[in-house]
């Protein structure tokens, strides 16, 4: 998730095996399997986030201690602390009426009672899973709607910047501080999931507003909208922001003045973008990067299946009465068509490149919950865990990711959703497998109870926490398990 210049590939390539630890949310152009010296183990960049005076957002220094008011990031009143700050807020010849400091200063009374009223406010009437993982399904929301239109604080003590209402921002620090649209539609889809509807909408306006007018989506954004890099953009933004629309606003519950008003421009430009892409003889998408984010000489199941998964929930959108206009009354046939050129191309070995075996995460995107299972999918996927898994428990990106042990949140939590659909479908040994998955994660959080997005070899949570794809995925295979149950 850092920004790289195109034009600089060997000076990438020095900065990639040094310094650049890479998401899989946005898996980092760090993803360059070189043949350097041993990574080091990552370490944790952040126990978590506290929201401080005026609303404003900043990550908690790994390891720092906070107590929180119930379902909320708001630290709980502590009569020392609110002592010193009432007298580094008092006046003095040289300060006159300065802005707190980066994190928000210290809250009053009044200031603690108001923002959690509107935290409880915006949590009103979600249903959050039960059960034993209750407490982690609610702590992912809180986290996952503390990096919604933050205003966020640096950890470098720089002013707090600014989001949209309804920017995803991935991470609370450094290179996590952007909007990647694959990481936003996965959050629209768990807030839906948990009945969050309001919030969830919001999320898909503010990745139309995102939108080229060709109907496609950069790598990323920064909170003005702006492209940070000259990254190439990953043509599975357009399938994803679909597929979100689709969960959305599925048969039950779209509002079809709001959904035309705000979202119609944008769903019919996905619509178009999707049959564009598949326009070819063999009905499938160009090679682009995809969720590894490096740079790719063949097509990715991730890619192909994005693709095919937004023309099923156009397709579906359209049955529901949604217009889409005359590409989207095409879908259905072309979404036929692409699933007979993807299980055409991938199978029977169901790799993350077409014609090979070398299955990642993306093998979870061929069957349920995504859509109906293709030929010979949920064969590969049964071993898939055990084919990407990592000496601390979780699994990394794929097979043919470097094998230095570090697991990855994002990919275990999506395994985990997989998982838990497939054994809903009576696939016992995938029903296990995601009990174990979903314990091993909620096991793995930071003490504030934040969803990291590594876990190092030796089982410590690494990287920024929490991480706004892996609280997106965690709650939806926690939705899901529990209607399996």
């Amino acid at each position: 998730m850092t920004p790289i210049n195109r034009g600089a590939r060997s000076r990438r390539a020095l900065i990639r095996g040094a310094v650049l630890a890479p998401l899989a949310t946005a898996a980092g152009w760090g993803a360059w399997r070189l043949a350097l010296s041993p990574r080091p183990q990552p370490t944790l960049l952040s126990e978590g986030v506290v929201v401080g005076a005026g609303g404003v957002v900043r990550p908690l220094p790994p390891g720092a201690p906070c107590r929180f008011e119930p379902g909320t990031r708001i630290p709980v009143a502590d009569p020392a602390a609110e002592a010193e700050g009432a007298a580094q807020r008092a006046p003095s010849a040289d300060r006159t009426d300065e802005p707190a400091e980066a994190g928000g200063g210290v809250l009053t009374d009044d200031e603690r009672t108001a923002l959690v009223r509107a935290a409880h406010e915006r949590m009103a009437g979600a249903a959050l899973p039960g059960g034993r993982r209750a407490g982690a399904a609610r702590d992912a929301l809180v986290d996952l709607l503390a990096l919604i239109g933050p205003v966020l604080a640096d950890a470098d003590g720089s002013a707090p910047t600014s989001y949209p209402a309804g920017a995803v921002v991935a991470g609370p620090v450094s290179a996590w501080r952007y909007v990647w649209p694959r990481d936003a539609a996965f959050a629209a889809a768990a807030l839906a999931a948990v009945g969050l509807d309001d919030e969830a909408l919001a999320v898909l306006e503010h990745l139309a507003a995102l939108q080229s007018p060709d109907g496609g989506f950069e790598a990323r954004y920064t909170a003005a909208g702006t492209v940070p890099d000259d990254r190439p953009a990953q043509l599975d933004g357009t399938g994803w922001v679909m597929w979100a629309a689709g969960r959305v606003l599925g048969p039950a519950r779209p509002d079809a003045d709001r959904v035309e008003g705000r979202l119609g421009v944008c769903l019919r430009r996905c619509a178009a973008r999707l049959l564009e892409l598949t326009d070819g003889p063999h009905r499938l998408p160009p090679v682009s990067p995809d969720y590894w984010e490096v740079a790719e000489g063949r097509l990715t199941l991730d890619t192909a299946m994005s693709v095919l998964l937004g023309l099923e929930a156009a397709a579906r959108l359209v049955a529901a009465g949604l217009d889409l206009g005359a590409e989207g009354e095409a879908t259905a046939a072309r979404a036929v068509q692409v699933r007979a050129a993807i299980e055409d191309g991938f199978a029977p070995g169901w790799g993350r490149h077409r014609g090979d075996d070398d299955v990642d995460a993306a093998i979870a995107l061929t069957a349920p919950p995504f859509t109906a299972a293709l030929a010979g999918a949920v064969e590969v996927r049964r071993g898939a865990r055990s084919r990407m898994a990592r000496v601390s428990g979780g699994v990394g990106p794929g097979s043919s990711w470097r094998d230095d042990g570090v697991s990855w949140t994002p990919e275990t939590a999506l395994l985990a959703w997989s998982a838990a659909a497939l054994g809903a479908d009576g696939e016992a040994g995938l029903a296990a497998e995601a009990d174990e998955l979903l314990d091993w994660l909620v096991d793995r959080r930071t003490g504030v109870g934040a969803l990291p997005e590594k876990v190092a070899a030796d089982g410590s949570p690494a990287g920024p926490a929490p991480l706004a794809w892996t609280c997106s995925l965690l709650l939806l295979a926690l939705c899901e398990s529990d209607r399996g149950r």
